[in-house]
């Protein structure tokens, strides 16, 4: 969301803070600086950095995901991983397994 966005979030929750210190909060969320907040930049900012005992689950996770060991997760390591046959939309016809 955009700052004007962010300003308006906090007036129309009533979060109780002025114009001064909406803009520090902004900033605080705006991690990379591009003059917007993301989803993950919030979270991560609400939530902090990862423990050793979150970042070795993350870290095991991305492993078991990743199965080519490229150090990324594509949709071929997910295929080969998930299979979406039973998915309700797929069993609906609405989707296919891909």
């Amino acid at each position: 969301m955009s700052r004007a966005e962010f300003e308006g979030a906090c007036r129309d929750f009533k979060i109780g803070i002025n114009s001064e210190d909406i803009a520090v909060l902004f900033n605080a969320f705006d991690v990379n600086r591009d003059g917007t907040v993301q989803y993950d930049e919030f979270v991560r900012t609400i939530r902090g950095d990862l423990t050793g005992y979150r970042r070795k689950l993350v870290y095991q996770a991305f492993t078991k995901l990743d199965k080519d060991g490229s150090g990324i997760v594509d949709i071929d390591d997910i295929r080969g991983i998930y299979n979406a046959k039973k998915h309700p939309a797929v069993v609906e016809g609405r989707k296919t397994e891909d």
